[in-house]
């Protein structure tokens, strides 16, 4: 939505009349952004963990994404590019700690065919269909408010489902340590976690 798909689209469009170049420069810009804030995230992740990093994430999520479409709406590209650094910290927040977070909700028997199938029904579900949905809420609305009231409800959606997860930053993800993955990465699971000390022995 914000660095391909939607927003290009409707930038160029003519009710906002942005320059086709210009809009692509502010897209490498926005990527660059991304980039940055990805990075950060993951440094930050290791500091006070994946969970808290997403959650802050999907916060900032929440609360930039109306201004982004009442930026963009300006018809200025200073605004665009502003709007688009806002929104792409934020994503970056979700990014950063997404490969960790991912791999320490797997037990290792299970994880290359748990991360892969999880990610891609995400991508596929939430990430493909969005530039339509958003499209056929501006053709329904006129208006680009609904298309942001949709992202704000799939954001809190997101924020609700990582705060289901239960934080194992740091755990051992070896082979060795699998009843230890096995339990305890929602917070609905409430059995008895081994100790990593108890599973070397096996």
């Amino acid at each position: 939505m914000s660095t391909g798909g939607f927003i290009p689209s409707y930038a160029t469009s003519d009710d906002i009349g942005l320059d086709n170049t210009d809009v692509l420069i502010a897209m490498t810009f926005a990527a660059a952004v991304w980039l940055l804030s990805t990075l950060g995230a993951g440094i930050l992740s290791d500091y006070i963990g994946r969970k808290r990093t997403y959650q802050l994430g999907y916060v900032w999520l929440i609360l930039a994404v109306w201004p982004l479409f009442l930026l963009i709406d300006t018809g200025s590209l200073a605004n665009l590019y502003l709007g688009l650094g806002i929104i792409c910290i934020g994503t970056g927040l979700t990014y950063g700690p997404q490969a960790a977070l991912y791999s320490e909700l797997f037990p290792a028997s299970i994880r290359f065919s748990g991360v892969s199938i999880s990610y891609a029904i995400g991508a596929i579900l939430g990430g493909a269909f969005a530039p339509m949905i958003a499209q056929a809420l501006l053709d329904a609305t006129g208006s680009s408010g609904a298309i942001a009231v949709y992202l704000i409800g799939m954001c809190v959606v997101a924020l609700i489902a990582v705060s289901l997860v239960r934080d194992r930053s740091g755990i051992d993800l070896s082979i060795h340590n699998q009843a230890e993955q096995e339990v305890g990465c929602t917070v609905f699971d409430q059995r008895p976690v081994p100790a990593a000390r108890e599973m070397s022995s096996h």
